[in-house]
């Protein structure tokens, strides 16, 4: 096949190149009298009393029927600020189409207080019919944007228009510009008569006086770019990219205008039914075909031009003689900078539609790039490149045409909306795989699922079930089970909704839809599972919020009766412990729960007989026996505080066995004490323990002295040196240190010094032959004590 060379047919504009394209041929009706929208994916026509969206192949993705609608048709576009979705205009509220299959939308209404109707709308701007307020749609709510209070008049919807950014109007003596971002109205061109307005997607602005055929171009007001006269009135005027303007003529014919009143025409076979600006061109559906005017590329025109000696151009001609004449083609590297042309044959590659075209530049591409030397050229982009032609060939196989430059402007995110409002589900993973973004799949199977969940109510849930969990295995990434199991839920599909849940990856996820579903339960149970206690814990906090105590209770039973996770988090909820023990018969923690409500009142006493019938219905632990000695303790010892209180009229309740001890010694109840000792079988350490502490803060030193002579001391005697020290009686705990044994000589040399003793310390220094710690005692006895310093110095004489 012979391919003929992308130049012929281009046409020059100053130093400019354009060139006309034809993308498809029609597939939808066009005969007859029909309107039309389009957007850069998508066709919308209205015919018989509906509002159909083709793609530009004519695939039919979805009819709006007119009869259906709330009111009347004033218009109808693509939302170019929210992935084309269609937007209907009717007098007092919007219509925004959200998705093709199944049919949804949402109506967005005029504010109440307004009583007037819609008149006109484009690109999320409405003019009312009386007033001629404007108003602005932000995708969420129609606001008011600039109240005219007869600042200007428009007599035709031609005396308006807008970008993103900016009204131009058209008032009958002025031009008024309305910047949207601040509400600001002023005047652009005041004093002049103009007739139709072009605001292109930057901000430039075609005027055009059909009077007079003026045509007036500018970006500032101040500053004119372009002003021209037609030789006849256009049919149709629209910017083709952003710096350029096309007219129709005579259903035929196209002209785009440059400054010094160039322009350069484009003849179609057929009328020309309608006109759409792009970021890069111009798009034009004539009764047969659907065609796109562009810039030609400076890539592009280096490597076609007939005549060319760039880089480019001799690259792929030396491609071209690599099969008939290879010394020539490889000579011809030699002299051309072949970075530069290869890098001119892979942007090239990525302006032509034909694949042929295609595969000639990524060939002449992969020629250069194996003759550079070493690393200079970024392999990446070269596979970059192959993998965006890739995609926008796909694209084109399902109708969709873009160039590369529509594609950025889209964005992944973008193609991907549309895609799945089209139910390209498979294309959608196939363009992520190309692109290497994974991470995008995830949405495209949810929406995927979600899809036909809603679209099969004749399949049973099962099998809905095992063909989502059969194309969820085949993906290697997290995917979002438990969003689709809602969808499914909100179907009403409640058991295929648990069934996805519960395939949920992420259980932060996963187990908030699972309560949302009422399956108390099975969240428990999952939670558990999962074992993550800080999770486990919110579901049950969840459910204690929900259920009432009893259904709680019972939930705890079932599921969680091995599991102290809650019953240590309530451990201080006294009230729902007691429930709880209750009615799950813990007679255990029952009964020590009822204990600790007894020693906080301080009548313990009081609940005895009720913890040892609890007790009592406690079979086979073996720690209850150890309680109830402990318990018949505490009775007995009640008893014989209630006793000593009677006979001696001092308050002995409430106090534990060290205290009463400690209480007896305090009060010399020498008699009551033994009998205390003998009765509970208090140990001899312990005993000694207690009164040695208790008459040292009673400061009863010389008891003390006598209690610690009676008898040897099963403690030794370092416990009453340390309590009288604590006690700050530092001459009283001296007497004690010759009474330690089994001390090393230096410790005991250190509790002396501790204790003041010089002179004992002295003493013992001297039997240790100590000269050292002589001197080291020598320095710190006080200067009041000459006579011990004098002892000192006797003493290491005689060593």
């Amino acid at each position: 096949m012979v391919l003929r060379n992308p130049c012929l047919g281009w046409e020059k504009l100053e130093d400019v190149y354009y060139r006309s394209r034809e993308l498809c041929s029609l597939s939808w009706p066009t005969d007859g009298e029909y309107k039309y929208t389009l957007s850069t994916t998508l066709v919308a026509i209205e015919a018989e009393r509906s509002v159909q969206i083709y793609h530009y192949t004519g695939r039919l993705l979805t009819r709006i029927s007119l009869d259906n609608l709330p009111g009347p048709v004033i218009s109808y576009e693509f939302d170019a600020q929210d992935e084309e979705s269609l937007v209907i205009v009717m007098p007092n509220c919007l219509r925004k189409y959200h998705s093709w299959a199944p049919l949804q939308f949402q109506d967005f209404f005029l504010p109440e207080d307004v009583e007037d109707t819609i008149w006109d709308y484009r690109n999320r701007v409405a003019i009312l019919q009386e007033s001629q307020d404007i108003y602005h749609f932000n995708g969420l709510s129609i606001n008011l944007l600039c109240r005219n209070n007869e600042k200007f008049t428009l007599l035709t919807k031609g005396h308006w228009h807008c970008n993103e950014d900016l009204i131009v109007l058209l008032d009958v003596n002025h031009v008024l510009h309305l910047n949207i971002a601040e509400g600001s109205l002023k005047e652009a061109l005041p004093g002049e008569r103009w007739h139709i307005v072009i605001v292109s997607p930057r901000g430039f602005v075609c005027l055009y006086n059909s009077k007079t055929n003026a045509l007036r171009i500018y970006k500032n007001p101040e500053r004119t770019l372009l002003e021209t006269s037609l030789d006849k009135f256009p049919n149709d005027i629209e910017w083709c990219g952003d710096d350029t303007v096309a007219c129709s003529f005579e259903g035929e014919e196209i002209k785009l205008y440059g400054p010094n009143l160039s322009y350069v025409a484009f003849w179609y076979p057929d009328d020309i039914m309608t006109l759409k600006t792009e970021i890069d061109g111009l798009k034009l559906i004539s009764k047969e075909k659907i065609y796109f005017i562009s810039k030609v590329q400076e890539c592009t025109a280096n490597t076609f031009l007939i005549g060319s000696t760039e880089s480019s151009a001799i690259l792929l001609d030396s491609m071209n003689l690599l099969s008939t004449q290879a010394p020539r083609a490889v000579e011809n590297l030699k002299i051309i900078n072949l970075d530069q042309a290869v890098s001119e044959c892979l942007s090239a590659a990525l302006e032509e539609f034909e694949p042929l075209w295609q595969k000639k530049l990524l060939s002449a591409a992969s020629f250069g790039k194996s003759s550079l030397v070493g690393q200079s050229f970024d392999a990446n982009y070269f596979v970059r490149n192959c993998d965006m032609l890739r995609v926008l060939n796909t694209l084109k196989e399902l109708g969709i045409f873009l160039t590369a430059r529509q594609f950025e402007h889209m964005t992944l995110d973008g193609i991907i909306t549309r895609l799945i409002m089209s139910h390209d589900f498979y294309e959608c993973i196939k363009i992520c795989l190309y692109l290497k973004q994974q991470e995008k799949i995830p949405r495209v199977f949810k929406t995927w699922a979600n899809t036909k969940i809603m679209m099969s109510p004749e399949i049973e849930d099962e099998e809905l079930f095992q063909s989502i969990k059969n194309l969820a295995a085949k993906q290697s990434m997290n995917l979002p089970m438990a969003r689709i199991g809602e969808t499914a839920f909100f179907e009403g599909r409640f058991n295929l909704a648990r069934k996805l849940i519960l395939l949920e990856p992420l259980p932060e996820i996963e187990l908030p839809l699972l309560l949302e579903l009422d399956d108390n339960e099975l969240a428990l149970k999952e939670g558990k599972r999962w074992g993550i206690s800080r999770i486990t814990l919110s579901i049950l906090l969840e459910l204690q919020r929900k259920l009432t105590v009893a259904q709680f209770s019972k939930i705890l039973i079932l599921i969680m009766q091995e599991n102290e996770l809650f019953s240590y988090y309530a451990r201080d909820d006294e009230r729902f412990l007691y429930d709880y023990y209750r009615q799950t018969d813990n007679f255990l923690d029952l009964a020590r729960l009822t204990w600790k409500q007894g020693r906080r009142s301080k009548i313990e006493e009081q609940y005895i007989p009720q913890v040892e019938e609890l007790y009592s219905k406690v079979l086979n632990n073996a720690l209850i026996k150890d309680d109830k000695e402990l318990l018949t303790r505490q009775s007995e010892l009640y008893k014989f505080q209630e006793s000593l209180a009677s006979q001696h009229q001092k308050d002995f309740l409430h106090l534990n066995m060290d205290e009463t001890i400690a209480q007896m010694v305090a009060l010399k109840l020498d008699k009551p004490l033994v009998a205390f000792l003998k009765k509970f079988q208090v140990s001899e350490k312990k005993f000694y323990h207690i009164k040695c502490r208790t008459l040292a803060q009673e400061q009863r030193f010389n008891d003390l002295y006598k209690f610690a002579r009676e008898k040897k001391s099963p403690i030794g005697y370092y416990a009453f040196y340390r309590q009288v020290f604590k006690q700050n009686h530092k001459k009283e705990a001296a007497v004690y240190i010759e009474m330690i044994s089994g001390l090393p000589y230096e410790k005991i040399l250190k509790m002396y010094l501790k204790c003041n003793a010089y002179s004992d310390a002295i003493q013992l220094a001297t039997k240790e032959k100590d000269i050292q710690g002589l001197k080291s005692i020598y320095k710190i006895i006080p200067a009041n004590e000459p006579q011990l310093k004098s002892l000192i110095t006797e003493n290491m004489n005689k060593i």
